[in-house]
């Protein structure tokens, strides 16, 4: 219920913010082991200045030992075509943190890459990593295959922290793409892992 309910905010936040510069892309997972939503929402602020929000919520479909969520609000600063800093805070398990990074995006065609490094800062101060690999081949003429892998790494030089890994295979056409959907997740130096994997429903707004 809880999930629904901010689906239903955050279109009506869409709706209200329709004339501004707003991308608004959000997924859900139908998974074995949980029910995961997430989206990315951006907001042009000027041409060297943004915004943007990544939300996760992974509720389990027994329990809810292993529930995850994650918040991030992020103010972005546009070097140029290739590189950005951005500033980050927000919440995730198991509480508040902060992160500056360096951004490198490469984009040619179909294939698109992004890798950012940087320092977070939640109960101590950690080295994170995230890489994105998208590739999307024209099929026909309004249809594209889908292939996203996205990963993260959070380490204090001797221990993964937190560690993230997500693959999508699929199609798109127009504005929807479905297929299938892997995620697993890491925590304290894989003492502790999950994974959930099904089929993944997505929209770009």
């Amino acid at each position: 219920m809880k999930l629904l309910i901010t689906g239903i905010i955050i279109l009506l936040f869409h709706g209200t913010t329709h004339g501004q510069k707003l991308s608004f892309s959000p997924e859900f997972v139908f998974g074995n082991r949980s029910f995961a939503y997430q989206h990315f929402v951006k907001s042009d602020l000027s041409e060297k200045w943004s915004m943007n929000n990544v939300t996760l919520f992974d509720t389990e479909h027994k329990g809810g030992d292993n529930n995850i969520f994650f918040i991030r609000n992020t103010l972005v600063y546009k070097l140029n075509k290739s590189y950005q800093l951005n500033a980050a805070t927000g919440v995730k398990n198991p509480g508040a943190f902060g992160t500056v990074s360096a951004q490198y995006k490469f984009t040619k065609q179909a294939f698109y890459i992004s890798y950012s490094i940087g320092a977070t800062y939640q109960d101590d101060v950690t080295l994170e990593q995230s890489i994105s690999i998208n590739y999307s081949p024209q099929i026909t003429s309004n249809t594209r295959l889908y292939i996203n892998l996205f990963m993260v790494s959070n380490t204090d030089f001797s221990t993964l922290i937190r560690g993230i890994q997500q693959l999508r295979l699929g199609i798109t056409k127009n504005k929807l793409m479905t297929g299938v959907a892997f995620n697993f997740d890491q925590f304290n130096n894989s003492s502790k892992t999950l994974s959930n994997y099904g089929i993944f429903i997505k929209f770009n707004y």
